[in-house]
């Protein structure tokens, strides 16, 4: 039982710390967090021991006098520096940047500025010699724009095949075939799932080992430089991808090429080249070879562990060969005009290599969503959640580096659930997904870094903000040149998008369109507990009465005629790009993943009955890309 006092004393913590007592949900109703769930957050975020009023005070008194005198990230838009306050005596300070040349700062009555417009790029103001220090981010406000009206065609990479060379899992090949069809009908924009480093026995792309390092089993054997080995063979065609057969098969052929890479001189050389511009990978190798030895929990590991040399070798190879194939398929796709549309998840695994490097960056937390529509009970992703204060003190290195790794190789990239750059949703280690709370995070800062590196890339960014947004979040995407994303098909039909938007009739997280006429999702639902009888009736309901508006929207009947009028009315809208999930032109009716579940569902293994070669010869399937390119450029000349 609480009193006035106590609770004076947690709201005053919770302003001081950034975490939000009182949210609108996506009903549009105002919550508030209960006593015992804030506790629990601030604990989480605090370290310490929250129990009583006087316990409470002094840990808000702790975080204001440990609250820099100067601010750990500053942001010069458009290379203008703000006069910066300083709480002590500045006698001297400079602007180094990010070459190396320094720029002398103006001191003023304890502000600091400057005349010079600084070049993008990462900075720092170093104070009084270097008593204090800042980071200085010099970042154009628009980020690189976006394709105007572009044509897309989205699937996981894991999803593809071809005839005659399938290992068990689509590889970098399979998509550059994919890529090759696109581009014979018109379609510019050849998207898929997150590519990034994963444990054997984790299939989700959206929990990777690492979000700076890719994931392997997507090599293409047939584009291995200097080696005449082929590669595993699935032994039969398969509807689901089996990652601990094929996956196993992969990476022992990629071990022997290792090998041979290490008796290679040449070969190891431009494997030594590789390291030496991303010294990260070393270490991650080193990590990665210990994980396969020690097992992934590296909280138990012994302080005396060798990792194996031929294991870190195996890993420094691997991500060589992969950064060198993901790089040649980019840049292979840039020459011609189309663009790789990868997509960044918003954490790690929390036994990942980006916990491991920087662990005091992570608090006893998972990231997740309060309740919405689908799931009353709210979600816990198991996402590591990283403290706001500490991510400004190293200038955001994590987000940094993410966000580097896409867009080294991306033409466009997505950021999934972007709302996170603003405020992500807290649940401490052993609560429910409800007890949770907002966290804000420094968005202004965080924004600056999407567009530095968005610029530097010449690469446009998408930010996922379906669901449950802040304002906040619709005003920053549209400030920076951000696309945001837009679902055709909503409550009764569908609606004109914004011209900034990336439309979809459907994503990974939803039913494809020949299974969301069916309702079978509905019937999932309910089978897995989500859903009971009287839920369940409701969306059927709301599902019928939706069919019917499409039935008559477009005079159709059927689902092909309605799912075809739909997508031709898609390319004739005004979105940046109009995107079309491979699962629906197939007519797929299994689901990629169903939200809210692991291992009750085969979740992140779905595989296309058709393989890309068959789909390029395909004349129904390439002349319907060929019409949905015609309309598109038959409505933007008008």
């Amino acid at each position: 039982m609480t009193n006035a006092k106590f609770d004076v004393a947690l709201e005053a913590l919770a302003a001081e710390a950034g975490v939000v007592p009182d949210w609108i949900d996506t009903w549009n109703n105002p919550q508030r967090v209960t006593d015992d769930d804030l506790v629990a957050v601030l604990t989480a975020l605090t370290g310490n021991q929250l129990d009583t009023e006087h316990q409470i005070v002094e840990t808000t008194a702790q975080l204001a006098a440990e609250r820099p005198p100067i601010e750990p990230v500053i942001v010069a838009w458009d290379g203008i520096m703000p006069a910066v306050t300083a709480e002590f005596a500045v006698t001297e300070a400079v602007i180094v940047l990010e070459d190396g040349r320094e720029i002398p700062a103006i001191v003023e009555d304890g502000n600091l500025s400057t005349e010079s417009t600084l070049p993008v790029g990462y900075h720092k103001l170093v104070v009084n010699g270097g008593t204090h220090t800042s980071h200085l981010f010099a970042a154009p406000t628009l980020a690189y724009p976006a394709p105007s009206r572009a044509l897309g065609l989205i699937s996981p990479m894991y999803s593809l095949r071809r005839s005659t060379t399938d290992s068990g899992v689509g590889s970098i090949g399979d998509f550059s075939a994919l890529a090759d069809v696109c581009q014979g009908t018109g379609i510019e924009v050849v998207g898929t799932l997150p590519l990034l480093a994963a444990f054997d026995d984790e299939p989700s792309p959206y929990a990777p080992a690492s979000r700076r390092a890719w994931n392997e089993v997507f090599v293409d054997f047939s584009a291995v430089p200097g080696w005449s080995g082929e590669g595993p063979i699935a032994e039969e065609r398969s509807i689901w991808v089996d990652y601990e057969i094929s996956g196993r098969a992969i990476r022992a052929e990629l071990a022997k090429y290792s090998d041979h890479v290490s008796q290679t001189p040449q070969l190891r050389a431009q494997v030594e080249a590789f390291l030496k511009r991303e010294p990260e990978m070393q270490r991650y190798a080193e990590f990665r070879a210990h994980a396969d030895r020690l097992t992934r929990n590296w909280r138990a590991w012994p302080d005396s562990a060798d990792a194996d040399p031929e294991r870190v070798a195996y890993h420094e190879t691997v991500q060589w060969l992969m950064n060198k194939q993901l790089s040649e398929l980019s840049g292979r796709l840039r020459d011609r005009g189309q663009y790789l549309y990868p997509d960044l998840p918003i954490g790690c695994h929390p036994d990942g290599f980006d916990v491991w490097d920087t662990p005091d960056l992570f608090a006893p937390a998972s990231l997740g969503a309060p309740p919405d529509t689908l799931f009353v009970g709210g979600q816990d992703w198991g996402l590591p959640a990283s403290i706001p204060w500490k991510a400004r003190e190293d200038g955001h290195a994590n987000f940094r580096k993410a966000i580097q790794r896409q867009l080294s190789v991306a033409g466009i990239l997505r950021i999934d659930h972007v709302m996170g750059i603003h405020r992500g949703w807290w649940v401490p280690h052993g609560a429910g997904a409800t007890q949770g709370a907002y966290v804000m995070q420094s968005s202004d800062e965080m924004f600056a870094i999407i567009c530095i590196e968005s610029v530097r890339a010449s690469a446009s960014v998408v930010g996922e903000n379906l669901g449950t947004v802040p304002p906040e979040i619709r005003e920053g995407l549209a400030k920076h040149r951000l696309a945001g994303m837009a679902m055709a098909v909503g409550d009764g039909g569908v609606s004109e998008p914004e011209p900034t938007d990336l439309l979809a009739l459907s994503s990974h997280d939803t039913p494809a369109f020949s299974a969301w006429w069916k309702a079978s999702d509905v019937e999932d639902l309910q089978d897995l507990g989500v859903f009971d009888e009287d839920r369940a009736n409701q969306e059927q309901e709301a599902r019928e009465w939706s069919l019917q508006q499409l039935k008559e929207r477009f005079g159709t009947e059927s689902v092909i005629d309605t799912r075809d009028a739909i997508m031709q009315w898609m390319a004739g809208t005004g979105a940046a790009v109009t995107l079309y999930n491979l699962d629906d032109l197939l007519m797929e009716e299994r689901r990629q993943n169903v939200p809210g579940t692991h291992w009750e569902r085969p979740n992140w293994r779905l595989r296309h009955d058709q393989a890309v070669d068959e789909l390029a010869s395909d004349d129904e399937f390439t002349g319907f890309l060929r019409r949905l390119s015609d309309i598109r450029h038959e409505a933007g000349s008008r």
